[in-house]
Order: structure tokens, then C-alpha cells, then sequence
């Protein structure tokens, strides 16, 4: 993922946007191969004024930063961003924000009230155009109140050897859970339960025990959303999502194989109005971007996502408005994607998101006491 940024890093410094003046990684070869594609994308002069650095710590106070990626192994976000943010430095972490739960509301407390500008966590769905399409028509009330919603993420190449997953459910999850989330208010569900499957004729590189998740969420008002994962789609990568309320639906995102358009569509109707039932009334098209040999299998869905919420990170630092998504929603997806991992490991267990005394969880201090009582880190 961090080449992606990187892409998009040289691409601004080109256009005036930034000045591109830093690189680090605490694994060198990581960072040679990140310092190579500089020089690939940016030239020989912009790869001789990007400093390179072997630690957060190091990077944070010689190369006089404003902003900073964070696009570091998991189990290195959360400590990663500290070593900016106690500068100052403004980070857009790639999620999940931290390795547990708990690591998660430690982060929270450190950043304390300053936490909305100081730190984003990389959510591109809420920078993606058929997404904010759909927002927008679910927003004015077009499909009336939601009933269910079913997200889809499947992948066309195995993870690679070597690849860090905290677990397949948790790992596909927590892309899902915010897309499902962003309908409901960003408040987390009331209940989990999810399912894990191996799939046959298939190379778990990754010793991740499964290929194909599902999961259910369920919020106070019964709405429920169904989110499927898998790591076996070989025709192309699949990503999208419907959207089924009392007065019509929207689906985003219809395969169309490993290239294509991207659609949104609104259908209305539901038989008790003017309307005629599954009614086709508006539809749009977004066109997905060319990729290359070396980016990942989501780059031609999501690139122009990514590039926007990079822009967006950039805008909200020289104003100094609130960063979006911020660390709440950062805490709020990691528990409900740790927990689906629990729930897919104890046969489909399901489980409650509330504190032991039947109270809400309004906080990440709150997130870690439900996360430890269930068994979570």
C-alpha cells in the first residue's frame, strides 16, 4: 500500500501540490524498494533531495515535516503515528490505525482532544465517487429507511508469502464494516457474528486457515448488513455494494469482470406508490484507472480514491480542520472487525458490542473494556 501513496506522493511534488522531501522505513529492504520506485517516478533529482530514514523517530524532527503517510507494517501504525503526532506532524495512517483494541484506545488517549486534526485514517471509500454517489441519494431519502445491505470484497490473487494478516475475517472486514458503518451514522452495530471457510483448489500463502468470510452485523433498529470476503475470485478483483431500504435500493459496483466501468444505480418503487416497482430511475458510470504491472489488484478500482483522500489530508492540514475519516472511526472498525475475527473463530459465535453492565460503548476506553471481556487483545 505504501508504493500506492508514494505514486500519488511524486504525482503532487510534480504538481506544485507538496514538497515530496521525506522516506523512511525501519526494514531497509522495504525502503530501498520504495526508494527505487522515487527514482522511477520522480527522477534523479527528486530521488537526491527525498531524505531517507530508518526510523519514525528519526524521520520526525530533522526533516522539518507538516504531514506524514503512515504506511508501516501493522503492528507498527500506533506507534508510528505517535512519533509525529507528539511533533505536531499531521499523519494519514493506512488502517487498521493500531494492532489491537486496546493498542487502539492507548493511541486515543495520547492524542487526546487534538486527535481529529492530528491524525486520518485511510478509509478510501469515503473518498470514492460511486460511494458519495450513493451517499448522496441514500442521504435525500431515495430508497426511505434501510432494511439490509450486502458488501462484497473479493480478491483475484492469493496474499502473497509472507503477507501480515491479523486474521482473514479482521483483514477483509474492516474495509467492509466502514462502507456498512458510513450508513448508519458511523454508530457501531449491536451485534456480530461471522463465518470462515476454506474454500478448495487454493494456496494459503499467508497460513490464514480460510478463504472466504461472511458476516453479519446487526444495529438497534433490527437493520442488517451482510458483508462477504474472499481471497478467491479469479476473474477479477469484485468490490461493491446494495443497499435495501423500504422504498427502493442501490447497487454500486457490478462486476464487470477484471476491467470495466464502475455503476451506481437507484432503483425505486416498492409497490405502494406512483412509482411501478424496481423502478430504474437514475444511474451513473465512474471509470476505473489503468494499471500497471507492479500495483495491487484494487489500484484499477480504487486509485482515483486514493489520490483523493490523499488531497482531501493535504486541504484539511493547511486549514486545519477536523482530518476525515478521524481516530473515532479508526477505533470503531477495528472493534467490529476484531471481533467478527473472535466470532469467525468460535464457529459463529455471536457476539454483543455492548460493556458488561448493558451500557453503550461511547468510547475507545469503553471499545477496549467490551474487547476484553469477549477475549480480545
Amino acid at each position: 500500500m505504501g508504493e500506492v501513496h508514494v505514486e500519488t506522493l511524486v504525482r503532487l511534488d510534480r504538481e506544485q501540490r507538496i514538497d515530496f522531501v521525506a522516506l523512511g522505513d525501519r526494514h531497509p529492504c522495504a525502503l530501498s524498494s520504495a526508494s527505487a520506485l522515487v527514482t522511477e517516478l520522480g527522477g534523479a533529482d527528486m530521488a537526491a533531495r527525498v531524505e531517507r530514514f530508518g526510523s519514525a523517530d528519526a524521520m520526525a524532527v530533522p526533516a522539518r515535516l507538516d504531514a506524514v503517510v503512515v504506511a508501516s507494517r501493522t503492528e507498527d501504525h500506533a506507534r508510528d503515528i505517535l512519533s509525529y503526532t507528539r511533533h505536531g506532524i499531521a499523519v494519514m495512517t493506512e488502517k487498521p490505525m493500531a494492532g489491537s483494541v486496546a493498542e487502539a484506545a492507548g493511541l486515543c488517549k495520547a492524542l487526546g482532544e487534538a486527535g481529529s486534526r492530528l491524525v486520518q485514517v485511510a478509509f478510501q471509500r469515503h473518498y470514492d465517487a460511486a460511494a458519495q454517489c450513493a451517499q448522496k441519494w441514500f442521504r435525500e431519502g431515495l430508497i426511505g429507511r434501510l432494511q439490509q445491505s450486502h458488501h462484497v470484497l473479493q480478491d483475484k490473487n492469493p496474499t502473497p508469502a509472507g503477507y501480515q494478516s491479523s486474521g482473514i475475517t479482521a483483514d477483509m472486514a474492516i474495509h467492509l464494516v466502514f462502507e456498512a458503518m458510513s450508513f448508519h451514522g458511523l454508530e457501531l452495530p449491536r451485534h456480530v457474528q461471522a463465518l470462515r471457510f476454506m474454500a478448495p483448489h487454493y494456496d494459503d500463502r499467508a497460513g490464514e486457515g480460510a478463504n472466504v468470510v461472511h458476516v453479519f452485523c446487526t444495529w438497534a433498529d433490527g437493520a442488517v448488513a451482510h458483508l462477504w470476503g474472499s481471497r478467491i475470485n479469479n476473474t477479477g478483483y469484485d468490490n461493491g455494494f446494495t443497499l435495501i431500504g423500504t422504498e427502493g435500493r442501490i447497487d454500486v459496483g457490478e462486476f464487470v469482470g477484471d476491467f470495466g466501468t464502475i455503476s451506481a444505480r437507484l432503483w425505486r418503487g416498492a409497490g405502494h406508490d406512483s412509482i411501478p416497482r424496481g423502478t430504474s430511475t437514475e444511474s451513473r458510470e465512474f471509470p476505473m484507472t489503468r494499471p500497471a504491472a507492479r500495483h495491487p489488484d484494487f489500484y484499477a478500482r480504487y486509485a482515483t480514491a486514493y489520490a483523493d483522500e490523499l488531497r482531501a489530508f493535504i486541504e484539511h492540514v493547511e486549514t486545519g480542520s477536523p482530518l476525515e475519516p478521524g481516530p473515532d472511526v479508526g477505533w470503531k472498525t477495528l472493534l467490529v472487525a476484531n471481533v467478527a475475527e473472535q466470532s469467525s473463530r468460535s464457529g459463529g459465535r455471536r457476539i454483543d458490542l455492548v460493556l458488561a453492565n448493558g451500557g453503550p460503548i461511547a468510547t475507545a476506553d469503553a471499545a477496549a473494556e467490551c474487547a476484553m471481556s469477549i477475549g480480545l487483545a
